[in-house]
Protein backbone atom coordinates (compact mmCIF):
# COMPACT_ATOMS: atom_id res chain seq x y z
CA UNK A 1 0.00 0.00 0.00
CA UNK A 2 1.28 3.41 -0.95
CA UNK A 3 2.03 5.70 1.89
CA UNK A 4 0.26 9.06 1.68
CA UNK A 5 2.45 12.08 1.86
CA UNK A 6 1.92 14.17 4.93
CA UNK A 7 2.02 17.95 4.72
CA UNK A 8 2.49 20.37 7.57
CA UNK A 9 -1.16 21.43 7.50
CA UNK A 10 -2.61 17.95 7.05
CA UNK A 11 -3.18 17.51 10.79
CA UNK A 12 -4.68 20.98 11.23
CA UNK A 13 -8.41 21.48 11.57
CA UNK A 14 -10.27 22.28 8.33
CA UNK A 15 -10.95 25.93 9.34
CA UNK A 16 -7.22 26.55 9.94
CA UNK A 17 -6.31 24.95 6.62
CA UNK A 18 -8.87 27.13 4.86
CA UNK A 19 -7.45 30.28 6.52
CA UNK A 20 -3.91 29.25 5.52
CA UNK A 21 -4.86 28.81 1.86
CA UNK A 22 -6.80 32.11 1.79
CA UNK A 23 -3.76 33.86 3.31
CA UNK A 24 -1.41 32.21 0.77
CA UNK A 25 -3.70 33.24 -2.11
CA UNK A 26 -3.83 36.80 -0.79
CA UNK A 27 -0.02 36.86 -0.36
CA UNK A 28 0.46 35.55 -3.93
CA UNK A 29 -1.91 38.22 -5.31
CA UNK A 30 -0.08 40.97 -3.37
CA UNK A 31 3.28 39.71 -4.62
CA UNK A 32 2.03 39.58 -8.21
CA UNK A 33 0.55 43.09 -7.95
CA UNK A 34 3.78 44.42 -6.42
CA UNK A 35 5.86 42.97 -9.24
CA UNK A 36 3.54 44.50 -11.85
CA UNK A 37 3.63 47.92 -10.19
CA UNK A 38 7.43 47.76 -9.85
CA UNK A 39 7.88 46.83 -13.51
CA UNK A 40 5.50 49.59 -14.58
CA UNK A 41 7.40 52.19 -12.54
CA UNK A 42 10.71 50.94 -13.92
CA UNK A 43 9.56 51.10 -17.57
CA UNK A 44 8.02 54.55 -17.06
CA UNK A 45 11.33 55.81 -15.68
CA UNK A 46 13.21 54.33 -18.64
CA UNK A 47 10.74 55.83 -21.13
CA UNK A 48 11.14 59.24 -19.49
CA UNK A 49 14.92 58.95 -19.67
CA UNK A 50 14.73 57.97 -23.36
CA UNK A 51 12.50 60.95 -24.16
CA UNK A 52 14.88 63.32 -22.34
CA UNK A 53 17.82 61.88 -24.26
CA UNK A 54 15.97 62.38 -27.56
CA UNK A 55 15.21 66.00 -26.68
CA UNK A 56 18.84 66.61 -25.75
CA UNK A 57 19.99 65.00 -29.00
CA UNK A 58 17.69 67.26 -31.04
CA UNK A 59 19.12 70.32 -29.26
CA UNK A 60 22.76 69.27 -29.67
CA UNK A 61 22.85 68.10 -33.31
CA UNK A 62 22.65 71.62 -34.84
CA UNK A 63 25.34 72.84 -32.45
CA UNK A 64 27.67 70.00 -33.47
CA UNK A 65 27.05 70.73 -37.16
CA UNK A 66 27.89 74.39 -36.58
CA UNK A 67 31.08 73.45 -34.73
CA UNK A 68 32.16 71.16 -37.57
CA UNK A 69 31.45 73.87 -40.14
CA UNK A 70 33.40 76.49 -38.16
CA UNK A 71 36.27 74.08 -37.59
CA UNK A 72 36.41 73.34 -41.33
CA UNK A 73 36.61 77.08 -42.07
CA UNK A 74 39.41 77.62 -39.58
CA UNK A 75 41.92 75.13 -40.94
CA UNK A 76 45.54 76.27 -41.07
CA UNK A 77 45.61 75.98 -44.88
CA UNK A 78 42.33 77.74 -45.73
CA UNK A 79 44.03 80.96 -46.82
CA UNK A 80 46.16 79.16 -49.46
CA UNK A 81 45.09 78.35 -53.03
CA UNK A 82 43.72 74.85 -53.61
CA UNK A 83 46.81 73.48 -55.37
CA UNK A 84 49.20 74.75 -52.71
CA UNK A 85 46.93 73.37 -49.98
CA UNK A 86 46.95 69.93 -51.61
CA UNK A 87 50.74 70.00 -51.99
CA UNK A 88 51.20 70.94 -48.32
CA UNK A 89 48.94 68.09 -47.20
CA UNK A 90 50.75 65.62 -49.46
CA UNK A 91 54.11 66.78 -48.10
CA UNK A 92 52.97 66.68 -44.47
CA UNK A 93 51.56 63.16 -44.81
CA UNK A 94 54.61 61.92 -46.79
CA UNK A 95 52.46 60.75 -49.69
CA UNK A 96 54.79 61.78 -52.55
CA UNK A 97 55.79 58.17 -53.18
CA UNK A 98 52.12 57.30 -53.82
CA UNK A 99 51.37 60.34 -55.99
CA UNK A 100 50.92 59.55 -59.68
CA UNK A 101 49.61 62.88 -60.99
CA UNK A 102 48.34 66.24 -59.90
CA UNK A 103 46.87 68.79 -62.32
CA UNK A 104 44.46 71.68 -62.51
CA UNK A 105 40.98 71.07 -63.89
CA UNK A 106 37.85 73.10 -64.56
CA UNK A 107 34.77 72.14 -62.54
CA UNK A 108 32.52 74.74 -64.19
CA UNK A 109 32.89 78.20 -65.76
CA UNK A 110 33.81 79.95 -62.54
CA UNK A 111 35.48 77.26 -60.51
CA UNK A 112 38.76 75.45 -60.90
CA UNK A 113 39.87 72.42 -59.00
CA UNK A 114 42.72 70.00 -58.72
CA UNK A 115 42.80 66.39 -59.91
CA UNK A 116 45.01 64.17 -57.77
CA UNK A 117 45.73 60.50 -58.43
CA UNK A 118 47.38 58.15 -55.97
CA UNK A 119 48.47 54.54 -56.18
CA UNK A 120 48.99 51.92 -53.47
CA UNK A 121 47.41 53.83 -50.56
CA UNK A 122 46.85 52.11 -47.24
CA UNK A 123 43.61 52.76 -45.41
CA UNK A 124 45.36 54.90 -42.79
CA UNK A 125 47.00 57.11 -45.42
CA UNK A 126 43.72 57.45 -47.31
CA UNK A 127 41.70 58.43 -44.24
CA UNK A 128 44.49 60.74 -43.05
CA UNK A 129 44.48 62.49 -46.43
CA UNK A 130 40.70 62.88 -46.48
CA UNK A 131 40.64 64.13 -42.91
CA UNK A 132 43.38 66.68 -43.62
CA UNK A 133 41.49 67.89 -46.70
CA UNK A 134 38.47 68.61 -44.55
CA UNK A 135 40.07 69.77 -41.31
CA UNK A 136 43.11 71.70 -42.50
CA UNK A 137 42.21 72.86 -45.99
CA UNK A 138 38.41 73.05 -45.99
CA UNK A 139 38.45 71.28 -49.35
CA UNK A 140 35.53 69.44 -50.88
CA UNK A 141 35.64 66.33 -53.06
CA UNK A 142 33.18 66.73 -55.95
CA UNK A 143 34.47 63.53 -57.54
CA UNK A 144 36.26 60.58 -56.00
CA UNK A 145 37.13 57.18 -57.44
CA UNK A 146 38.57 54.41 -55.29
CA UNK A 147 39.70 51.13 -56.76
CA UNK A 148 41.55 48.14 -55.43
CA UNK A 149 45.21 48.06 -56.40
CA UNK A 150 45.75 45.20 -58.88
CA UNK A 151 49.20 44.34 -57.50
CA UNK A 152 48.22 44.33 -53.82
CA UNK A 153 44.47 43.98 -53.06
CA UNK A 154 45.01 45.30 -49.53
CA UNK A 155 45.89 48.72 -50.95
CA UNK A 156 43.80 51.22 -52.90
CA UNK A 157 44.26 53.43 -55.92
CA UNK A 158 42.45 56.76 -55.64
CA UNK A 159 41.53 59.62 -57.95
CA UNK A 160 40.17 62.84 -56.41
CA UNK A 161 38.84 66.07 -57.81
CA UNK A 162 39.28 68.70 -55.11
CA UNK A 163 37.83 72.20 -54.81
CA UNK A 164 36.97 74.75 -52.18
Amino acid sequence: MAKRRQYLWSSWPAASQQRLFKFMLLAFCCLFFSVLVGLNLFTNALNKQIEESKEQYVRIVPIVKDIKAIRAQQGDLVHLPVEETVWRIIDDLLMEENLISIRTTRLNEDETGIQVTFSRLSLTKLTGFLNALRERGSLQTPDCTLTRNPDDPRLADAHFVLAR
